[in-house]
């Protein structure tokens, strides 16, 4: 039994051998002149000739659908030179045994004339991406022009040429006649279809004879290119209708639908290859209205019925066919590539610009995909030191290095994505949550970071939950991971949302129950300070930005790190806004003779830009006190809390439409900024500091900059740079083209009304 075993275990090995030998062959030789292309015309032209469809009228013979000429095009595209001797051999075994030698040298010129010139005008203007598959938008119009329009105008006019020389011998279909005649343009019409439909579909069979692999290829781009929304339903009504409409038109002519078996049908053909066109995309409607025209050209007797105006209706049929082409292919093309551009719009909406990590739009969508999950949280609060240091190439390396360390412990179907700040978060399945969480944090505490040969280790707080589809709220919750988080830091060990100790949950409530009564205060007793810091350009003009203090129960500052995040927590952050709007406009209005010209900017707060009436009510404040909205920025800064909110869009055009200036704060550090930078409407751009604070020595910040301000100069807006310490920093900004610069170097924040002594 085992020697039976063995002996076909090494028939198996040796059959396996003699393929792999083969296959070696096979791809060293298969383009060899004297291989594929000269075996493949022998094989492909009888098939194409079949496939073709051919007539007479008034004893002369036309061309209904010509495939031949896209065959012997399509050889030339792929193989070169290396074609001639396969077509050439081919043509003088078809046409020399019927016709004589004289008239199959004359196919072989004519061909090739037609072929060669289309062909070297068209790799002319398009080099060698002009090999590539056919469905690409930039050589959708060289490919109609020069190997569909070009070639059969030269093919045509040759061969009439050859036909009033009397080179094709003496044949009574093929004698010549005027060319400015109903059956020439019923072959021409017939060459440009054949060529336009006919082309792809060659290309496509001998890619696949040479490649297989092709083939697959081919399939998968249908794949992609098909509507995500089409349904089992939809596709078989589409292909019913279709079906129906083709049988009809070539059914005998024995049945009460004479209306349904004329020319008249192939017009409603039209919108149904349009709708699948639509849906389906150009891979797949290609095929599709190939296979019709084949199935409709070869029984065009059928809904064309004999008689005095046949010549008349089979020109018009011909028309329709290559208009119909024209249409379907142009419209399939731009279809799918304004599919595929959407498809990478989203993709690219789904990774961080920077990092190359998915963000928290792709974990929004991966957790609708699963009913239960786990989303732990990974938080590194000691990277913002060390950023400060080695600057944010480190940041960026270390959460890319981090990532990829903690893949092997995770499932293919798991995803680890980037927070804002200095977190990591891995949606996980739910099975066996706590051993995996404790494995994950274990394996991210023994990951070390080398810089400059130090091996670097900060510290990492876990914290995880269970969620269920829908999940609502997602970002309130990973902030609540966060916090979490940092009491991981003290245990060193992950912390589930569930098992949190009453004590540490009465801790953290009353310390915010302290401070919102703190902002009650402020808001009724106006216990805020106005700061201002100013915003300068290289010619000296000055504007300033608003900043916020509060003052606590002994009168000392309040930094707004400390009860902003509570205030959105507790839906105060508008009214505070409104309180900084409505005292900055009152200092404006009771200075505007000292200081007639003063802009201010004030950061608004999402919950602010979500409200429906904060541009009225920006409106009559700037009534009241008679400022003008020229005057006034409005600091929007880049929070996931905006993206695709309707409100925040309609608020911030109003304020536009006002008079007032948009500006997006703290650019570059928040949720898919690039995808908000395209979608948002803005006058001016703030660079957020992390990426100027080393742009002398970090060539990582120098080019982030440098591709923010491309991007901005294309929407026309203002450029502003924070963190400008340093003479340098801010001589080097200039030179790149930014139109303002903050930071201390500039000026530090000091009391509004300080302002009037500075006069």
């Amino acid at each position: 039994m085992d020697a039976c075993k063995s002996f076909r275990t090494v028939e198996l090995v040796k059959k396996q051998t003699l393929m792999m030998k083969f296959t070696a062959l096979y791809n060293k030789y298969k383009d060899k002149w004297w291989a594929l292309p000269l075996v493949l015309p022998f094989i492909l032209y009888p098939i194409t000739q079949y496939m073709s469809s051919y007539g007479q009228i008034d004893g002369h013979e036309i061309s209904f659908y010509y495939l031949n000429m896209a065959l012997t095009t399509a050889l030339t595209m792929i193989y070169g030179f290396k074609s001639l001797p396969g077509i050439i051999l081919c043509l003088l075994y078809r046409v020399y045994p019927e016709r004589g030698l004289e008239p199959a040298l004359m196919s072989l010129i004519h061909y090739f004339t037609s072929v060669a010139l289309s062909c070297a005008g068209y790799y002319y203007f398009t080099g060698k991406r002009g090999l590539a598959s056919f469905g690409y938008h930039q050589l959708a119009k060289p490919r109609i022009f020069w190997l569909v329009f070009i070639n059969a105008t030269l093919f045509l006019h040759y061969y009439h040429a050859e036909l009033y020389l009397g080179l094709f011998g003496i044949n009574g279909a093929q004698m010549y006649v005027n060319p400015f005649t109903t059956q020439t343009l019923i072959s021409y019409q017939g060459m440009l279809v054949g060529n336009m439909t006919g082309l792809p579909m060659c290309y496509l069979v001998i890619r696949s004879i040479r490649n297989p692999l092709y083939l697959i290829k081919y399939f998968k781009k249908i794949r992609n290119q098909v509507a995500e929304d089409l349904r089992a339903p939809e596709l078989i009504s589409l292909f019913g209708a279709i079906t129906i409409l083709t049988v009809l038109m070539v059914s005998p002519r024995h049945h009460t639908l004479t209306l349904m078996n004329s020319i008249y049908t192939l017009t409603l053909l039209l919108p149904m290859m349009i709708w699948g066109t639509l849906r389906l995309g150009h891979a797949a409607i290609s095929l599709i209205w190939w296979t019709i025209l084949i199935v409709l050209c070869n029984y065009y007797q059928s809904f064309i019925p004999p008689g005095a105006d046949f010549k008349l209706h089979l020109a018009v049929a011909s028309s329709c066919f290559a208009a119909f082409s024209i249409t379907i292919i142009l419209m399939a093309i731009n279809i799918s590539r304004q599919r595929a551009l959407n498809i990478k719009s989203k993709r690219l909406m789904s990774i961080d610009p920077v990092l190359h990590l998915p963000n928290l739009l792709a974990l929004d969508a991966d957790l609708n995909k699963h009913t239960v999950s786990v989303l732990c949280q990974l938080y590194v609060p000691d990277l913002e030191l060390l950023g400060r240091r080695y600057g944010l190439l480190m940041q960026v390396q270390y959460k890319q290095q981090l990532a990829q360390f903690l893949k092997p412990v995770l499932e293919s179907d798991e995803l680890i994505c980037i927070s804002s700040g200095h977190d990591l978060i891995v949606r996980m399945s739910p099975l066996n949550a706590e051993k995996r969480i404790s494995e994950l944090h274990n394996k991210a505490k023994k990951f070390r970071y080398t810089r400059d040969g130090v091996k670097l280790y900060p510290q990492i707080g876990c914290s995880y939950c269970i969620i269920n589809y829908p999940v609502g709220h997602l970002y309130l919750l990973i902030g609540e991971l966060r916090a979490l988080a940092e009491i991981s830091l003290t245990t060193n060990l992950p912390v589930d949302m569930r098992k949190q100790s009453s004590r540490q949950v009465q801790n953290q409530v009353k310390t915010k129950v302290d401070m919102m009564n703190q902002l009650q205060r402020a808001l009724e007793l106006d216990r805020f300070v106005l700061m201002v810091q100013p915003i300068e350009n290289k010619n000296g003009h000055r504007y300033h930005e608003v900043l916020l203090r509060m003052l606590g129960s002994n009168d000392e500052l309040i930094f707004p790190d400390t009860f902003l995040p509570l205030a959105n927590e507790f839906g105060m952050s508008s009214s505070i806004d409104l309180w900084v709007l409505n005292n900055t406009m009152k200092y404006m209005d009771e200075t505007r003779h000292s200081r007639p010209d003063q802009c201010f900017a004030i950061n608004l707060t999402p919950a602010s830009i979500c409200r429906t009436d904060m541009a009225h009510l920006i409106e009559n404040m700037l009534i009241k006190h008679g400022i003008a909205p020229e005057q006034i920025v409005l600091e929007v800064t880049e929070t996931d809390e905006l993206t695709n909110n309707l409100q925040a869009d309609k608020t911030l055009d109003a304020l536009q439409r006002l008079g007032c200036k948009i500006a997006i704060d703290d650019f570059g550090t928040g949720y898919a900024s690039y995808a908000r930078l395209k979608n948002m409407q803005a006058n001016i751009l703030k660079i957020d500091g992390s990426f100027i604070h080393n742009i002398i020595s970090s060539e990582m910040d120098y080019k982030i900059v440098e591709s923010i301000c491309e991007l901005a100069r294309m929407k026309n807006m203002t450029l502003v740079a924070e963190f400008v310490e340093t003479e340098a920093i801010q001589n080097a900004l200039f030179r790149m083209g930014i139109d303002y610069v903050q930071g201390y170097f500039i000026g530090k924040p000091a009391p509004i009304e300080t302002l009037q002594t500075t006069t």
